[in-house]
C-alpha cells in the first residue's frame, strides 16, 4: 500500500496531466451519458466507439501520404468523428428499411464498421513507416500511450462538449423528460437530438485513446447508470453521474499506471462497474423518481 501511494506521489509532469486529462473526460462522459441514456441511445454510442476505428486508421493512412504525420492527434480525431457519425448516421437509414429494425440496425452497422476497421488496423499495423506504433493501444486504452498532444486533444474535446452541455441544459432536460412536452414548448426535438449525438460522438471521440474504442461506452453508460440510482432532479443526477466518471477515469488511470499489463480502459470499466453494484446497495435510493 504504502508503495503504491508513493508511486502516485511521485508520478512525473506528463503523468500528472494524462490524469487530470482523463478525469475530466470521466467526468464529461458521465454526464452526457446522463442524457444519453434517458433518450435510449446508449446503443448508439456502442456503434460510435466501434465505428471510430476504420477513420483513425484511413486518418493515419492519409497522414503518412500527406508527410504530415499519421499519429497527428487531432488528425487521427478528425477520422474518428467522420467515421462514428456516418455509422450514427446509418444506424436509423438501415432501421426504416423492411425486416431490420433498430436492433438489427445497430448489430449490422456496428459489424461492419469494426470488421472494416479491423482489417484497416491491420494494413496500418505493417506500414512501412514504423511510426503505427501504439495504435492498436486504441482497442482497449492505454493512459502510458499517450502524449502531450493526445491529452490536451482529449481535453479540449472534453471541455467543448462540457460547454455545449451546459450551455443546452435547459432543453436537453426538456427533452430528456418528456418529448412532446418539449415540442410544445417550441424546442427543436431533432436538433437537439442531433446536437446530442454529436456531443456522444466527441466524448467518444475524445475517450477512445485512454478508454480504449472496444470499452469507451462504459465510461458513458455506467456512471449515468450508477446515478441514477439516486432520487432528486435531473441536474443532481448529471452532476453525480459527473462525478462518478471522473472518479472511475482517475481510479483506472492511476492502477493502469501501476501495473502496466492492465489496459486504462479495462481498469476504468472495473472501477465503474464496482461504483455502479455499490449504488444498488444503497437503502432507498433506487431508480424510482431519479429523473424527477
Amino acid at each position: 500500500m504504502t508503495s503504491f501511494l508513493d508511486d502516485i506521489a511521485g508520478i512525473g509532469q506528463n503523468t500528472q496531466l494524462a490524469l487530470a486529462g482523463c478525469t475530466l473526460f470521466g467526468g464529461v462522459a458521465g454526464a452526457v451519458g446522463t442524457f444519453v441514456l434517458a433518450r435510449r441511445r446508449a446503443l448508439l454510442a456502442d456503434v460510435a466507439g466501434h465505428a471510430s476505428l476504420p477513420g483513425v486508421c484511413v486518418a493515419f493512412l492519409i497522414g503518412e501520404s500527406l508527410g504530415i504525420g499519421g499519429r497527428t492527434p487531432w488528425l487521427l480525431l478528425a477520422g474518428a468523428a467522420i467515421s462514428a457519425l456516418l455509422a450514427a448516421w446509418c444506424v436509423p437509414l438501415l432501421a426504416r428499411l423492411r425486416g431490420i429494425g433498430p436492433d438489427g440496425a445497430v448489430a449490422v452497422t456496428l459489424s461492419f464498421f469494426f470488421g472494416l476497421g479491423t482489417v484497416l488496423l491491420s494494413s496500418v499495423q505493417s506500414h512501412a513507416s514504423g511510426s503505427q506504433g501504439g495504435l492498436r493501444s486504441l482497442l482497449f486504452g492505454s493512459a502510458a500511450a499517450t502524449n502531450r498532444g493526445d491529452i490536451i486533444a482529449l481535453a479540449t474535446l472534453a471541455f467543448a462538449a462540457l460547454v455545449v452541455l451546459i450551455a443546452l441544459f435547459k432543453e436537453f432536460s426538456a427533452l430528456a423528460f418528456d418529448e412532446q412536452h418539449a415540442q410544445s414548448l417550441g424546442l427543436p426535438v431533432r436538433t437537439l437530438d442531433l446536437v446530442l449525438m454529436v456531443l456522444l460522438v466527441a466524448t467518444v471521440v475524445s475517450g477512445m485513446q485512454v478508454a480504449g474504442i472496444v470499452l469507451v461506452v462504459a465510461l458513458l453508460v455506467t456512471p449515468a447508470a450508477a446515478a441514477r440510482a439516486f432520487r432528486g432532479s435531473i441536474a443532481r443526477v448529471t452532476a453525480i453521474g459527473a462525478i462518478i466518471g471522473a472518479l472511475s477515469a482517475a481510479i483506472g488511470v492511476i492502477l493502469s499506471l501501476r501495473f502496466e499489463e492492465l489496459p486504462t480502459g479495462s481498469a476504468m470499466t472495473l472501477a465503474a462497474t464496482a461504483i455502479f453494484f455499490v449504488t444498488l446497495l444503497l437503502p432507498g435510493r433506487m431508480m424510482r423518481g431519479a429523473l424527477t
